[in-house]
């Protein structure tokens, strides 16, 4: 009989009692005890035998001090990972590394979250890089640079999202090789899916040597591969697209006293393109109609074909195209490519206020950082609380502080929304210049004097930035 067939009696003999299993309660309660270590006790662990590890080298990187070691040490108890990469990054600039007892945890988060990797590795110094090197998992750490050679082919066995950042990466550290691999593979790939994410690699390092393989995707007859071609021809202000939209568009519009019109008898006085303006248009459904048309042409000339066309600037152009019965449509599809612009500010406001909903915060999305900011300042002078809070979660932290304090005073001028009523702004406190909040907590406290954990976080992103300038005065 075996140990757990042995150990399986004794415990039916437990079951149904020791006097009709034709034993003894004190002999029964020995063999369980006996049966039960044998057959369920943890092994003895293996003798290793393998020389102990090499002692960490010697270094002469520059520790924090105990004041950011502390704010660091509270940071990695929130797992917030915005306020780490910020961390990281005043770290790296005062030239400090993090304590040798924090490194575990750093090399914890940049192993479950690729996208902390650069911030941690700026903060490892030596005895993490030695660290990263005991263990597998860490490897990416142990020489210090985040990014590994892509093997291209292995690339495409990944799954949809790895293998289209995989194939990013690739363009990033090599825009021609990597060109040349997507366009051969283009035409051997047969499901439109693949076709479409070797298309969006090419978004890395976009630039005028990819047209002729975009151009070649405007053929493809699923609508994913054509349309994110299309979208990628667009932001590209000198190609073959954009010239031949800025010629329907001075065909099919004139200037006149009330704004841009369409003319008469001309390409657009008609619903239907024709299947060479159709190539030029996405195929979604969104620029089916006149409206669809003029905003797909829009959308595929840079803003200076309007300032070139008007003999203006930029603030003119933007508030001629204001004008008129197609002004919606126009800024709709200049929104798209108002970045390209050499003034982008009157465009990126006009566009704004011409715009509605999710497009409104996709645009507000796409533009720098200070430029959207200005931008929301500017025109949220009508919003509602939620509409500004909804644009404020688009742009990208940490604010200027000419934008904190613009920002601010916007959410301070509102009426909180029944649910937030005393709460301050999540996205505030978070993403704007510690200094400024700092030097604005009675306002802050006075305005919404409900506690939360967002006060907490800020409190703790003041004591990081106080860490920080501490040092610097001090040398």
């Amino acid at each position: 009989m075996t140990l757990h067939a042995e150990w399986d009696e004794a415990v039916r003999a437990a079951l149904v009692g020791a006097g009709r299993a034709g034993t003894t309660p004190s002999a029964l309660l020995d063999r369980v005890a006996a049966l039960g270590v044998a057959a369920h006790g943890a092994q003895l662990p293996p003798v290793v035998d393998a020389p102990p590890l090499r002692a960490a080298p010697e270094s002469d990187d520059v520790p924090a001090d105990p004041a950011a070691r502390s704010v660091l040490t509270q940071v990695l108890a929130l797992d917030d990972h915005v306020l780490l990469t910020e961390w990281c990054g005043l770290a790296k600039t005062a030239r400090v590394v993090a304590d040798h007892r924090e490194l575990p945890a750093l090399l914890g988060l940049g192993t479950a979250h690729p996208g902390l990797r650069p911030a941690v590795t700026a903060v490892l110094g030596a005895r993490g890089r030695w660290l990263a090197g005991i263990r597998p998992g860490w490897a990416w750490a142990a020489t210090g640079v985040t990014t590994d050679e892509v093997d291209l082919d292995q690339a495409l066995d990944l799954p949809g999202a790895a293998r289209l950042a995989a194939l990013r990466r690739a363009r990033n550290q090599d825009p021609a090789r990597t060109r040349e691999f997507l366009a051969a593979q283009f035409e051997a790939q047969r499901r439109a899916t693949d076709r479409q994410a070797l298309i969006s690699a090419l978004e890395a390092n976009l630039g005028p040597d990819d047209e002729p393989l975009l151009e070649r995707a405007l053929d493809d007859r699923a609508i994913g591969v054509h349309d994110e071609a299309l979208r990628l021809l667009r932001t590209l202000p000198t190609s073959n697209l954009a010239e031949r939209a800025a010629e329907r568009l001075h065909r099919g519009l004139w200037l006149t006293a009330d704004g841009f019109d369409v003319q008469s008898d001309e390409l657009w006085s008609v619903v239907e393109a024709e299947p060479d303006e159709a190539r030029d248009l996405l195929r979604d459904g969104s620029e089916a109609g006149v409206a669809g048309r003029i905003r797909g042409a829009a959308a595929s000339v840079p803003p200076q074909h309007w300032t070139a066309r008007l003999g203006t600037d930029d603030q003119g152009a933007a508030a001629e195209l204001s004008r008129g019965v197609w002004a919606t449509t126009l800024l709709r599809g200049v929104a798209q490519n108002v970045k390209l612009a050499d003034d982008a500010r009157p465009w990126a406001v006009a566009a704004t206020r011409a715009l509605t909903g999710m497009e409104q915060l996709e645009m507000l999305g796409g533009l720098p950082a200070e430029l959207a900011a200005r931008t929301v300042v500017e025109v949220s002078r009508q919003w509602n609380y939620d509409l500004l809070d909804h644009a404020c979660s688009q742009l990208p932290g940490p604010w200027s502080p000419r934008a904190t304090a613009d920002l601010l005073d916007r959410y301070a001028g509102m009426r909180d929304p029944r649910w937030r009523a005393g709460r301050p702004p999540a996205v505030l406190l978070a993403r704007g210049d510690a200094e400024v909040l700092g030097a604005n907590w009675a306002r802050i406290t006075e305005r919404w004097p409900e506690h939360t954990v967002e006060l907490d976080v800020l409190r703790l992103r003041m004591r990081l930035r106080e860490a920080f300038n501490h040092r610097e005065e001090s040398q």
